[in-house]
């Protein structure tokens, strides 16, 4: 019975595990909450400002051409080829949508051109490019959506 105790002069050399656990699921915690607050924010768009009241849209598909020129489909991030098959299987539920592009200005002529040109070819009839309202040199402007023929 004397030598299953401990005889008191000698240390107990072994680690506790239960303190450090909770350390490490607390952690866990805090990072699974702040993980999508840090990407949140990865694809902020700087639109262009221009002198035009905002038009009160119906149903709308919004395209964003982020710099980079990665494409975004509804805040999704899609391939060109992805783009267009995901705009026709849209188009064809809502065909009366209006899709609007959403382009950062730094990002170049030929990429937006390129979006549009995979949604003319998924069928969408009206698009549109979102801008950022002036409100220094506001004035009334007549917007007016063009349908493709």
């Amino acid at each position: 019975m004397q030598s299953r105790l401990r005889s008191p002069g000698k240390l107990v050399a072994e680690i506790n595990t239960v303190p450090f656990t909770d350390v490490v699921l607390v952690l866990l915690v805090i990072f699974m909450v702040t993980t999508p607050f840090m990407f949140q924010g990865s694809f902020q768009i700087k639109l262009p400002k221009v002198a035009a009241p905002s038009p009160n849209l119906p149903e709308t598909i919004t395209i964003t051409v982020a710099p980079g020129d990665k494409v975004l489909l509804n805040d999704k991030e899609v391939t060109l080829d992805e783009l267009t098959s995901q705009l026709k299987t849209m188009v064809q539920q809502k065909p009366s949508a209006i899709v609007m592009i959403n382009a950062d200005k730094s990002v170049t002529h030929g990429s937006v051109t390129q979006v549009m040109s995979r949604a003319y070819v998924a069928g969408v009839t009206k698009v549109g490019i979102a801008v950022e309202i002036d409100s220094q040199n506001s004035a009334t402007v007549p917007v007016k959506l063009e349908t493709a023929k």
